[in-house]
């Protein structure tokens, strides 16, 4: 089964506490994710001409374990952090990796 890979987006302009987002989000991420196959993530600052602030990309065991985290009891708690450090709720893309290296 090939591995999963979601992108959570936030668009430019967004009002963001980088700070939070990375002490205290992400880790809660890791907590309630973890168990559903979430392997990795990484957060990026995007450049100033970039039509997003900020991209966390999510690495899963496979597709199926980004599905079953998102529709868990446990999303409820990671998407009600988003208000603690982000005034925008961001987009989500998910999909299979097809190569990497």
């Amino acid at each position: 089964m090939p591995a999963g890979s979601s992108s959570v987006i936030y668009p430019k302009g967004t009002k963001f506490n980088m700070d939070y987002y990375l002490s205290t989000h992400m880790p809660l991420v890791q907590k309630n994710w973890g168990s559903y196959g979430l392997k990795k993530w990484t957060v990026v600052q995007m450049p100033e001409d970039s039509e997003y602030c900020v991209q966390a990309i999510l690495e899963w065991e496979s597709e199926d374990s980004s599905k079953k985290a998102l529709a868990s009891e446990t999303a409820s708690t990671v998407f009600g952090d988003v208000k603690n450090f982000s005034d925008k709720q961001p987009t989500f893309l998910d999909g299979n990796v097809v190569g990497s290296a």
